[in-house]
């Protein structure tokens, strides 16, 4: 992923969509910045990129919390429809209100997720996994993940190969 991010994609100039999970956005933003550098220029590099995301929201399913459509947002940074548009990886950012559960699904290509809050994650049905700022978590593809945060909001970036 890296190594093909060196190569820089078009520049998308499509309108942003409004964030209904702006406040829990900004409450996990400030909890990456207070640990710190590097954490506060990735928390002033998401700030300054997140208004012009498209934020969308994925169906609920297995496990999930209820309501988990209005508690969850994904955007893609660099990717297929993402700000920076290219078709040979995708990256990407997870937020979700206190209390959240995203459901059991499938994943179709191996992904790395980065935690930027606390967080707990099940990846390759290895049971749940405890996170913080800075764990890093590997699902094969073709296998199972979840995720899930407790009294504060989780935010996650994410990145695969696309193929």
């Amino acid at each position: 992923v890296f190594h093909l991010l060196q190569e820089p994609g078009a520049i998308a100039n499509k309108p942003a969509t409004s964030l209904p999970l702006a406040p829990q956005l900004q409450f996990a933003l400030r909890n990456l910045a207070l640990r710190g550098e590097p954490f506060a220029e990735v928390a002033a590099a998401i700030n300054d990129i997140a208004k012009s995301l498209e934020w969308v929201a994925s169906k609920t399913g297995p496990f999930a919390s209820i309501n988990i459509e209005h508690t969850h947002a994904h955007a893609v940074v660099a990717g297929i429809s993402g700000v920076e548009e290219r078709s040979d990886v995708a990256l990407g950012l997870t937020i979700m209100a206190p209390y959240s559960r995203f459901p059991d699904h499938i994943q179709y290509r191996s992904r790395v997720f980065l935690a930027l809050s606390d967080c707990e994650f099940s990846c390759d049905d290895k049971g749940w996994q405890r996170g913080s700022i800075g764990s890093i978590f590997f699902n094969e593809a073709g296998h199972n993940v979840a995720m899930r945060c407790t009294a504060r909001p989780l935010l996650a970036a994410w990145c695969h190969v696309e193929r």
